[in-house]
């Protein structure tokens, strides 16, 4: 845990709310593409556009499309998320939406998305994708339409397993009389598994990057202090307007400069840690109080009566000082 401001652990406390980005922080982020019903080319030319992207999303679809441009695998084998091919040229007018991307490639308008994307925009969304969209949000995979020329040709699902501490970290928080809410921008079915623990008190679906600032900024209007939990680039501006930020380290650099607190390994558990160590820090300022209340109570009134030898008070202040330190210098956490 690597704290940025040294009021960290005295503002944590004041929590009431925490609120979660669910992909990348309550899920792994990993994300996979396991079905793909769509042209080869159109899935090509899809790749290259997605490399201009930046979320989950898009970087399992770079990932195991753009890399078949020129080498299509047929073994059927999992591309890694880490490869990001070099820029091709042939992406021209990229444009990112709140629910997907669009832009030219290979002199094709191509467009990828949420359904909804589509009709907002005037494309045809043939019944078909729209039925096997449905199947996919009902099954909690994510759904993203793909086609080209004013026309919706296929669909791509994608899957993104949920952390396994993340019902722990919950139920901890739960202990401390703490809510938990959660942000998506996927379709409010995406979160039902969430939505279903008794810790979390709201599940905000459909948000855009923008919109998670706004909620954050709605929940302080009601009097909640709130802790924001995020990883990604579009995370930052909400993490950076809750009263405490907390990146998790698998996020971004962006995140991280905006947070008030990082986690640096990729354990969702190490909030627990972090309030653990909010409240260490307040028991170990309560027995350091004590500890002087109980000299002043005891040796001043006999010093200020002149019933002490100098020298037993030297020994006094000398004895509280170092019980002071000593008690300082232990770990919070055990």
């Amino acid at each position: 845990v690597v704290v940025f401001d040294e009021t960290v652990l005295e503002r944590i406390r004041d929590t009431d709310v925490v609120v979660f980005d669910k992909t990348g922080t309550l899920t792994t982020g990993s994300m996979r593409v396991v079905e793909a019903d769509a042209p080869p080319a159109l899935l090509r030319a899809v790749g290259r556009l997605e490399q201009r992207a930046s979320h989950p999303a898009a970087d399992a679809i770079a990932a195991e499309f753009a890399e078949r441009a020129d080498d299509p695998r047929t073994d059927g084998g999992e591309s890694s998320q880490e490869h990001r091919p070099a820029e091709t040229g042939e992406v021209e007018g990229f444009e990112s939406h709140t629910t997907g991307v669009s832009g030219g490639v290979d002199g094709s308008d191509v467009l990828v998305g949420h359904p909804d994307l589509f009709v907002e925009r005037g494309w045809e969304l043939p019944a078909e994708i729209q039925q096997q969209a449905e199947r996919a949000r009902e099954a909690s995979r994510l759904p993203v339409v793909v086609g080209r020329e004013g026309q919706a040709e296929g669909l791509l699902v994608l899957d993104d397993q949920p952390r396994a501490e993340w019902d722990r970290t919950l139920d901890r928080l739960a202990d401390r009389d703490v809510d938990a809410v959660v942000l998506t921008g996927d379709d409010e079915r995406s979160a039902d598994q969430f939505a279903e623990h008794p810790a979390v008190r709201n599940v905000f679906a459909g948000v855009p990057p923008a919109g998670k600032t706004e909620t954050v900024r709605a929940l302080q209007a009601g009097s909640d202090h709130v802790t924001m939990v995020g990883d990604g680039t579009n995370d930052a501006p909400a993490l950076a307007q809750a009263d405490l930020g907390i990146a998790l380290g698998s996020g971004t650099a962006l995140a991280s400069d905006a947070a008030d607190l990082a986690i640096v390994g990729d354990d969702l558990s190490a909030i627990e840690t972090v309030f653990d160590l909010a409240s260490g820090a307040r028991r170990r300022v309560t027995r350091n109080t004590v500890i002087a209340l109980l000299y002043n109570g005891f040796v001043l009134p006999f010093v200020v009566a002149g019933m002490l030898n100098p020298l037993v008070t030297t020994v006094a202040v000398a004895l509280s000082g170092g019980l002071l330190a000593a008690n300082s210098s232990r770990r919070l956490l055990q």
